[in-house]
């Protein structure tokens, strides 16, 4: 026998009390199309197979269904929610069976509020003044507001990881469609200082090198692999004019010396019109007089030492740019 119809009003997660409300019998929210990922609400499609990120915002907007209003996300979800990049490690955790499973939501409340105990949810209580609670717009979550994200991450990440996420959250428009900056580097460290932060000593390592312009992780991380080899810090996403229009932004750059650090995702590899580009941006740069160093993912991961010898080759007028 055909499920009978939803109301059109219900979304695809929905609470159980809300879908009674709009006259959805019992029978119905147990029929074999809807899911109930947790306790209280209604999914109309099973989960799909999705990326970590991917699952963690599908969930979230899941839980939001039946969220008392004392309640947000924190931690790794709110961090996914605006969008900051993360290590795939602080997506899973180990169950009793050590066996590897995806992190429950974490799901923050200000005491004296009672923490969540929702299957598929780990319950935080914070302490007032220690939690900024803001909506996230694209989502309309309930979240940490992006510094206290950052400082609560402390309890999770190392330095370098830290880095990358306050970079992610300062990061000022360079482009006429980029968004503003989630916060500052002043927020970072009110947020920082506002009580005892677990992992305190590693975001205090992490604040000083977090910048404004790095438009993304594999940036930040060129950028560090280069000062722990002892160069000099190159600034970053550097405006190249010509007659007084920018033309192009180089990822780090050593101005002085017209020396560029590129970094090349999959995109740049795998997209005929993007290597194009790529093709006729490097011949304009050469002819404007710039050594451009050319960085991928394998240099990052496994050829830490060979990027910096070439860097510092390009720096002294040498060979090893390619």
């Amino acid at each position: 026998m055909r499920a009978v119809p939803l109301p059109a009003e219900l979304p695809e997660a929905f609470s159980v009390e809300a879908a009674k409300k709009l006259g959805v019998s019992r029978r119905r929210l147990r029929a074999a199309d809807l899911s109930s990922p947790y306790y209280g609400v209604r999914t109309r499609s099973d989960p799909p197979d999705d990326t970590l990120e991917a699952s963690v915002r599908r969930r979230s907007t899941h839980f939001a269904a039946r969220m008392r209003k004392c309640e947000f996300f924190c931690l790794v979800a709110a961090a996914v929610a605006w969008g900051a990049p993360l290590p795939s490690s602080v997506f899973l955790v180990r169950d009793a069976s050590n066996r590897s499973i995806e992190r429950p939501l974490d799901v923050g409340v200000l005491l004296p509020s009672r923490a969540s105990r929702a299957r598929g949810v780990r319950g935080i209580s914070l302490t007032e003044g220690l939690g900024s609670v803001r909506t996230e717009p694209a989502s309309g979550l309930r979240v940490t507001s992006p510094a206290t994200t950052w400082a609560m991450m402390g309890a999770l990440l190392r330095r370098d990881d830290l880095i990358a996420l306050g970079d992610a959250f300062v990061r000022e428009p360079m482009r006429a469609d980029d968004p503003p900056a989630l916060a500052t580097i002043t927020e970072l460290r009110a947020a920082l200082e506002a009580g005892r932060r677990r992992g305190a000593a590693a975001l205090r390592e992490a604040l000083p090198l977090v910048r404004t312009r790095s438009r993304s992780r594999k940036e930040t991380e060129t950028r560090l692999i280069l000062l722990a080899a002892g160069l000099p810090e190159p600034l970053l996403n550097w405006p190249i004019a010509v007659r007084g229009e920018v033309v192009a932004l180089i990822d780090l750059a050593y101005p002085e010396r017209k020396v560029g650090i590129e970094y090349e995702g999959e995109q740049h590899l795998t997209d005929p019109r993007q290597w194009a580009r790529d093709i006729r941006r490097y011949e304009m740069l050469a002819d404007l007089g710039w050594r451009i160093v050319r960085v991928t993912a394998s240099d990052l991961a496994r050829h830490r030492e060979q990027l910096a010898t070439r860097v510092r080759a390009a720096l002294s007028g040498g060979v090893g740019t390619g």
